[in-house]
């Protein structure tokens, strides 16, 4: 399938609650965009993250990846078209390479280089004792955040998928890592790949055409990023100036 994203009006409910996360959200992303998604903490970006995913399913609405509903898709073919990674990386008991391969039995030699370069992660694995085949803890301390985080990435590339979403991609990367970050978005763009960001900092979104802005679970704005942000810079002005003269209590 093409790079095609779209969300028409989204409604999800996390499981075991009974209060949505995200209501009646709708967005369109295509072939060599990317999206920046800001709100809050809670304003619903990692539920959005989630439902695109097919972790959670949607209540209300359709997701449809290159027009066809994501519900439509093998779980296991899902998975390989749409990279993800996640706000807290997790790794697995087992070596570097598996770990990029998402534990797979006989990981492609070809296929996880290739992703751990484009997570600028290569010369890092390198430097590390056994290389590729550096056994790995799950519990142990042996990598810093910043290591983890591009192995993770390297795990989201793996397989080279259509789509890549990123939760808080920049919250343990150093200035180094985030550039590298930035460029493996660029390259998915180039390649008419798209990508989503869900992000707190504005330096997150740099390489954003999009942004769709959430709040409390619903879509308080969508459109060209620099749109946008002006937009919800005046929108803020305006109310910081009705408070001034009692205008809001």
């Amino acid at each position: 399938p093409a790079a095609r994203l779209e969300g028409q009006q989204i409604t999800v409910i996390p499981p075991g609650e009974s209060q949505a996360s995200l209501r009646m959200v709708s967005f369109l992303l295509l072939p060599g965009q990317a999206m920046g998604v800001i709100g809050p903490s809670g304003a619903g970006k990692s539920s959005l993250a989630r439902a695109i995913m097919g972790v959670w399913n949607c209540a209300g609405g359709k997701i449809r990846l290159d027009y066809a509903p994501i519900t439509q898709y093998d779980p296991d073919v899902l998975g390989q078209l749409i990279g993800y990674l996640p706000q807290r990386i997790r790794l697995f008991d087992g070596t570097v390479a598996e770990n990029i391969a998402r534990m797979s039995p006989n990981p492609d030699p070809e296929k996880v280089v290739a992703a751990a370069q484009k997570a600028d992660a290569h010369a890092m694995i390198l430097k590390l004792p056994e290389g590729y085949d550096t056994p790995i803890k799950a519990s142990s301390a042996r990598l810093s955040g910043g290591q983890i985080q591009r192995l993770g990435l390297a795990r989201a590339l793996y397989g080279d998928p259509q789509i890549l979403v990123l939760d808080e991609p920049n919250s343990n990367l150093d200035n180094e890592g985030s550039e590298a970050l930035n460029s493996a978005i660029r390259q998915m763009k180039a390649e008419k790949k798209s990508v989503i960001i869900m992000a707190h900092r504005p330096a997150a979104i740099r390489e954003c055409e999009l942004l769709l802005v959430l709040d409390g679970g619903i879509r308080r704005a969508f459109g060209p990023r620099d749109e946008v942000l002006r937009e919800t810079i005046q929108n803020a002005g305006q109310i910081e100036k009705s408070k001034g003269q009692g205008g809001i209590k």
